[in-house]
């Protein structure tokens, strides 16, 4: 089992190259927007995550305990695999709750599988910019010491990312899918800090967001 040791410093260079993929996404993304006859559409997620591969091996060829410290490597002991999957049965029992509040229905349509397997390219490379790089540079500093302060913390702020979304708990300005994404936000966190693997939660970001979408955007 791995434990949940802080890196000694914050690697600039990691966090420069995440600048530069959030600005490169961000045009892919304007010109899927702006210009439909490019037909980019769900295609925008590829050049992010091949610039992102290309990163990591070129920077393993010369520091190959990065590999280990961006939790690529880092065996997933039995326990691990149990946590990912506590989380999972989490995450699906908040989804499937969200989507009876909103749609007072649920179900599950054949194709879900295929987009998972097709989101997990998109998924590893929030995962791996989220958690490899964002979170192991916030654990470095000395305000985010301890087990729960930086995983709450981030449970938080990504709730504040979403206060902007339309459905709200009844009587309430409270959006509905921050009922899923404070919690949610703060266990994988805290999970990716005390295991150091990011290829699970990257499965279950993939999974989660295929439900999300079908069970509760649709509807909102």
């Amino acid at each position: 089992m791995t434990s949940s040791a802080n890196p000694a410093s914050i690697d600039w260079r990691d966090l420069r190259f995440s600048l530069l993929v959030g600005v490169v996404f961000a045009v892919v993304k304007a010109l899927s927007i702006f210009y439909p006859d490019f037909r980019i559409g769900s295609n925008d997620v590829y050049l992010p995550f091949f610039l992102t591969l290309g990163y990591m091996l070129h920077r393993a060829r010369r520091e190959p305990e990065k590999l280990e410290s961006w939790g690529l490597t880092v065996p997933t002991a039995p326990a691990a695999w149990a946590a990912a999957f506590g989380l999972l049965v989490l995450g699906v029992a908040l989804i499937a709750g969200m989507s009876y509040g909103v749609g007072g229905t649920l179900s599950f349509d054949a194709s879900y599988p295929r987009h998972m397997v097709d989101y997990f390219l998109a998924g590893f490379t929030q995962q791996f910019f989220l958690c490899s790089i964002g979170l192991a540079s916030l654990a470095a500093l000395p305000v985010f010491r301890g087990h729960w302060r930086l995983p709450l913390t981030v449970g938080l702020l990504f709730g504040l990312a979403h206060f902007w979304t339309p459905a709200k708990i009844p009587g309430t300005p409270i959006p509905l899918q921050m009922i899923g994404v404070v919690p949610m936000g703060a266990l994988a966190s805290y999970y990716f800090l005390r295991y150091r693997s990011v290829v699970p939660l990257s499965i279950l970001h993939a999974i989660l967001y295929v439900l999300l979408s079908r069970w509760v955007e649709a509807y909102l």
